[in-house]
């Protein structure tokens, strides 16, 4: 398999909640507790960060529409997944989404190839306790907060001018402009963006309203990555704000950031046959 770098997409996996109360001990505990389901490789910290950043550069209100909490994949979906990993009916499953997160869980940590230092994780998606929380976006207070800890200046920011020069318009966008729209959509779509918000799951919803994780085989955020290594950057000259992007590169953390992305994608495609999803290491204690 062509190893991709990560960019505008990608994605992970965390935690499930569990109502079980505590009974008489952990392995009693360990039990009662649901089965830990997986995240799209979208939510983990490296590779939401990288999404965040080439977002928040490109308009700060699109890095405003990305998810503020994380919760896990339904397991029935998940299954189906590994099985098909471009995507399952959404149709056939949507009755497993949306249910309400558990107020405990497990002790769980990200697999190896997806963990992150301690401030990425803190400034990644929290987990989802309130059933309000699935899908709710960051908002633009939390994103300038974001920015600001990953060291994003004003100055780094499209003009309105620049940023519709990289998309295009509808009548007019070339292939390449078509990719960068619909990852975006995909990586944003929280509540108030769409009809099916599935940002807090790192999934989204196809043309032919299958369901897959944002770095399925073919998905539009994994396409991405190709043009990231030499069409973004032609782009970037076209519209006049390559030092921009430059700047965002070597004075901030992005370049530590897509290292820690490019691993936890990798894993995410090779343990899923595909599928792009990451399942949590957990103990038997309690959060």
């Amino acid at each position: 398999m062509k190893k991709r770098p990560v960019s505008f997409c990608v994605f992970a996996v965390l935690v499930i909640f569990s109502a079980f109360p505590s009974l008489v001990g952990a392995d009693q505990n360990s039990r009662d507790l649901p089965p830990v389901g997986p995240y799209g490789v979208a939510v983990t910290p490296g590779i939401y960060l990288v999404n965040f950043s080439l977002l928040y550069i490109s308009n700060p209100n699109l890095a405003a529409n990305m998810p503020a909490y994380r919760t896990p994949i339904p397991l029935v979906f998940s299954d189906c997944l590994e099985k098909n990993p471009q995507g399952c009916s959404y149709a056939a499953f949507a009755r497993f989404f949306g249910d309400k997160p558990f107020p405990r869980s497990k002790s769980c940590s990200y697999p190896t190839a997806c963990q992150a230092n301690s401030k990425w994780e803190r400034l990644a998606p929290g987990i989802a306790r309130r059933l309000s929380q699935l899908n709710e976006p960051l908002g633009l207070d939390r994103a300038n907060k974001i920015a600001r800890s990953l060291g994003i200046d004003k100055g780094m920011i499209l003009t309105d001018w620049e940023y519709q020069c990289m998309i295009g318009t509808p009548a007019d966008r070339d292939e390449d402009q078509d990719t960068i729209v619909t990852c975006v959509n995909n990586l944003t779509n929280s509540n108030g963006t769409t009809n099916i918000p599935l940002s807090s799951y790192g999934l989204s919803i196809t043309q032919k309203g299958d369901a897959q994780s944002d770095c399925a085989p073919e998905a539009p955020c994994l396409v991405f990555n190709d043009l990231f290594d030499g069409p973004l950057e032609k782009i970037a000259i076209k519209c006049g704000f390559e030092q921009k992007l430059d700047r965002m590169v070597r004075e901030t953390s992005f370049p530590q950031l897509i290292e820690n992305a490019n691993g936890c994608q990798q894993f995410g495609i090779k343990e899923t046959n595909g599928a792009c999803i990451v399942e949590p290491v957990c103990s038997s204690r309690y959060d």
